[in-house]
């Protein structure tokens, strides 16, 4: 019987997921890919999938569209061995077939775990997609003030990369705004579809100044015991490389402990003018998600 359930991870760009995600893979009962997409972008193909699917011919063909997803080629899989492995193991739905991908990733640890995850920032625009793929599943949502995340989105735009997977976000302060708002006010409405048990929310400025405590509370939503390597997840990650060198250029915090320089450093970074205009255009959602506004501060 399959007893691992599937845990989004999902914020809003430049939001800390990456660095909650190295953190939570570093849990022993719990493991979560570098972002792919692949569960989102086959659903469509593949959604219906059952035990008659199980054949020769139909895994051949989910394996060579799974070779296609963006990103895949980081997770260096043995496709033949996965086909093998997806045969034997005979899933009786898409969300198990899926599962079943991120356990052959997973190896050796994929007998022991209980939760096999997913991080990706599109999947905002998919949430609802997500849920009908998997109603069991758990969602972790993670948030940052916005005025920070536009700082990290015009800070992307003087990194020095030729990786084809560097973010094309948007750099002037009111498409960024937007962008952050529009982005949070999808989430929050998502939430609300959720049962209290499938959901739980935390900050980035959280998770940077009290990390153990609110891994902690993570755990306890998850209903697993705390696992110190959780806080050792910087030297694990330059140790066995969980985030890939194609994307380290502009995730480089994944190596490093919590920085809480990060945290208001849109005072700094930001005019005056920017502010009050990510402000006027956002405030709303900042103060929705706890987040003061200038003139309140």
């Amino acid at each position: 019987m399959d007893s691992q359930n599937l845990l989004f991870i999902i914020g809003n760009p430049r939001s800390g997921t990456s660095l909650f995600r190295i953190m939570l893979t570093n849990h022993s009962d719990i493991c979560v890919p570098p972002e792919c997409g692949f569960i989102h972008w086959w659903s469509a193909k593949y959604g219906n999938w059952s035990k008659k699917d199980n054949t020769a011919q139909s895994i051949s063909n989910f394996i060579n569209d799974l070779k296609t997803s963006k990103k895949i080629e980081t997770w260096n899989l043995n496709f033949d061995e996965l086909k093998v492995s997806i045969l034997n193991k005979q899933p009786q739905d898409y969300a198990t077939l899926c599962k079943l991908v991120i356990k052959f990733y997973a190896r050796p640890l994929s007998s022991t775990l209980k939760y096999l995850g997913d991080k990706n920032n599109y999947y905002i625009s998919h949430l609802d997609e997500l849920y009908k793929i998997s109603k069991s599943a758990k969602f972790l949502f993670i948030t940052r003030d916005g005025r920070d995340v536009a700082c990290s989105y015009k800070n992307i735009k003087k990194v020095k990369s030729n990786s084809p997977y560097k973010p094309n976000l948007p750099c002037s302060i009111e498409s960024i705004a937007n962008e952050w708002s529009t982005n949070l006010y999808i989430i929050e409405s998502f939430k609300n579809k959720l049962n209290t048990d499938q959901k739980y929310s935390i900050r980035y400025e959280d998770l940077l100044t009290n990390t153990e405590n609110t891994l902690q509370t993570i755990c306890d939503f998850l209903n697993i015991e705390f696992d110190e390597n959780m806080l050792s997840y910087a030297d694990n990650n330059k140790k066995r490389r969980q985030e890939p060198e194609e994307l380290m250029a502009w995730k480089l915090k994944t190596y490093q402990k919590p920085d809480t320089s990060n945290i208001g450093k849109y005072k700094l970074e930001l005019s005056r003018d920017e502010i009050s205009t990510f402000e006027k255009i956002a405030g709303n959602a900042l103060k929705l998600n706890n987040y003061k506004l200038e003139d309140e501060a």
